[in-house]
């Protein structure tokens, strides 16, 4: 396979499970910025430290940075962990980075579950009504999804990612079961992301620039 194919705009394409998470198209960032924010978005006493670091869900073996992904090489962009998880990394000065490793099941053919890994880089923008924005355009050729599927005729499929993200609302309090703090976000429809540990800081990314700029041609994948 050659260079990445660019994903179809519609959610309900080629992974129609990933709309859960989320996901919004530029136009529904903009109309949902005029929200009211969640009253856990406005408490910012709550909020015991700043977002400088690496943050990972659950066990923490997903990470952003060089341990996960490889975005400009076709032939291996991803370095799979021993689990899946959710990451986030952010810069003080309004850079992040995103990796994500996640399986989809297949409740009738429990072999033909999905594998399914995400890096994406970009800015983080906070709003006065407590929201945050994360807007990958600035990078918009650099993000990757991969897609493995063993049952499928072609078992994996490389596709350009560029998925902004609104967040309702968030606290940063410290998890007294980890030791650690703890970012809770709150997605736009007042549900709660998947909780994020402070793992490291300052944060382990790749450079906070254009890696396709910066990189003269790609290898092509093969299979």
């Amino acid at each position: 396979m050659g260079r990445p194919t660019p994903r179809p705009s519609s959610s309900s394409s080629s992974l129609p499970t990933l709309a859960a998470w989320t996901t919004l198209t530029v136009s529904t960032l903009l109309l949902l910025l005029t929200a009211t924010p969640c009253e856990a978005a406005q408490d910012f006493t709550s909020n015991l430290t700043n977002w400088e670091g690496t943050w990972s869900t659950g066990t923490g073996a997903v990470v952003t940075g060089p341990g996960f992904a490889d975005p400009m090489n076709n032939n291996k962009p991803f370095r799979y962990p021993t689990n899946t998880g959710i990451s986030y990394s952010f810069t003080n000065d309004g850079y992040f980075e995103e990796s994500q490793y996640r399986f989809l099941g297949n409740g009738s053919k429990p072999t033909c579950s999905k594998a399914v890994a995400i890096w994406q880089h970009g800015r983080y923008y906070f709003h006065d009504n407590g929201s945050v924005t994360m807007d990958p355009s600035i990078f918009s050729a650099d993000g990757r999804v991969l897609v493995q599927d063993p049952c499928a005729a072609q078992t994996e499929i490389l596709t350009y990612y560029n998925q902004p993200e609104l967040f309702n609302g968030w606290t940063i309090t410290i998890d007294n079961h980890h030791q650690a703090y703890m970012l809770q976000l709150i997605r736009f429809d007042g549900s709660y992301f998947p909780r994020l540990f402070l793992t490291v800081r300052p944060p382990t990314m790749l450079p906070t620039a254009d890696l396709t700029a910066a990189t003269s041609g790609s290898t092509s994948k093969t299979t």
